[in-house]
């Protein structure tokens, strides 16, 4: 089995850690680039280390442009209270798949915040 695998079947135990060291080997080894990735970015997000996944999801992005890895940045960054680069990328995962109706959520619940705060 490769790391890539173990680092799935890892996730699905909830073994974060372990998952991410896992999927860190896939990618060195050129196991499924941007998806090992992007998953250990989203181990990242479940242990709410939000910094630490960034540069994940970015160098994924650069491997494959898939809406879900903008969804994820954005939410990243809107838990870092950055919501400008959260909106800039939420819209850019909803440009990528119109049909995802959490991207217009998120947007709707930073613009609604920026109008409550005025």
């Amino acid at each position: 089995m490769n790391f890539f695998q173990r680092g799935n079947e890892m996730y699905n135990t909830k073994d974060y850690r372990k998952a991410i060291e896992l999927y860190k080997r896939a990618y060195e080894e050129r196991n499924n680039e941007a998806a090992a990735l992007y998953n250990a970015a989203v181990c990242f997000i479940k242990l709410s280390e939000y910094d630490k996944a960034l540069p994940l999801l970015e160098r994924a992005i650069v491997h494959r442009r898939d809406s879900k890895y903008f969804f994820n940045l954005g939410y990243c960054y809107a838990m870092l209270k950055n919501n400008k680069k959260a909106l800039i990328y939420f819209n850019t995962a909803w440009a990528l798949d119109p049909s995802d109706g959490d991207c217009k959520k998120a947007i709707d619940l930073i613009i609604n915040g920026y109008k409550l705060s005025s």
